[in-house]
């Protein structure tokens, strides 16, 4: 049998160490998972104004629907493209938010709505494209059109 090259080996030895750092999640993750937790719970809350006949609250739910998407774009183009880790993350930030004051969730919520935002204002062209038809359909699921 053939023994693998050294050149072999070190990227081996690379692509394990990637997997392993990558199962651990970054701070940059997990501020994310909070921001997208907390804006998930503000774009239920709007849904629901909308569907009661609040049109003025469509607006601002594709807003933040759009800030929510741009943190898990630019988590993915960070290096995190692990769903079932993101996913995992954003429930058990959902869960530890349940904990937080109405003021400071809605501090947390209208924080992340405004770094969201910044993110999207900062990503290219096609990236905005994306996050935006993105956005447009999870409302339209949300609103049941």
């Amino acid at each position: 049998m053939k023994s693998l090259s050294p050149a072999v080996l070190a990227l081996l030895g690379l692509s394990l160490a990637q997997t392993v750092l990558a199962s651990e999640p970054s701070p940059r993750d997990l501020h994310a998972a909070q921001c997208v937790a907390a804006l998930e719970v503000n774009t239920q809350d709007l849904a629901r104004q909308v569907k009661s006949g609040n049109e003025a609250s469509r607006p601002v739910l594709l807003d933040r629907l759009v800030s929510g998407t741009a943190f898990v774009g630019d988590t993915y183009l960070h290096g995190n493209s692990d769903e079932k880790q993101a996913r995992e993350l954003a429930n058990q930030a959902l869960e530890a938010q349940k904990s937080l004051s109405a003021p400071e969730l809605a501090a947390r919520q209208a924080a992340c709505a405004d770094e969201g935002a910044k993110l999207f204002a900062s990503s290219n062209s096609l990236q905005r494209a994306v996050v935006k038809h993105l956005a447009k359909k999870r409302m339209d699921r949300l609103l049941g059109a």
